[in-house]
């Protein structure tokens, strides 16, 4: 098997890869390997929103006037961060300044998901 590419993708949208793997959606019967039914519950457990409004809310972030990329948007969609102190702590580690304005309309996205 080659890699074609990669991208990152938000909890929702590996449970729903691999549900449709496993044939919930299409009808046919795959039984899902050991790692893959792991992560399946992983993903299906930790999801705070559903496929479709995973999808809006990373291309509303995406639309943002911000230097985010999809790695870090995808990180947001999976964790829903509260507040200003919430989306600090995500990138802690992570060389970037953001004022409180511009982390604000982050939290306004997320917020309208919830």
């Amino acid at each position: 098997m080659d890699v074609l590419g990669e991208k990152p993708v938000t909890l929702p949208e590996v449970a729903e890869i691999l549900k449709e793997k496993e044939g919930e959606y299409t009808g046919r019967a795959v039984e899902l390997i050991y790692s893959q039914r792991k992560a399946l519950d992983h993903a299906s457990k930790f999801s705070k929103v559903k496929s479709k409004d995973a999808e809006e809310m990373v291309s509303k972030l995406s639309a943002l006037d911000l230097t985010l990329g999809a790695d870090r948007i995808v990180k947001i969609v999976d964790l829903m961060p509260k507040n200003v102190d919430d989306i600090r702590a995500i990138f802690a580690k992570e060389r970037f300044k953001y004022t409180e304005d511009e982390i604000k309309k982050i939290i306004d996205v997320v917020d309208q998901y919830r």
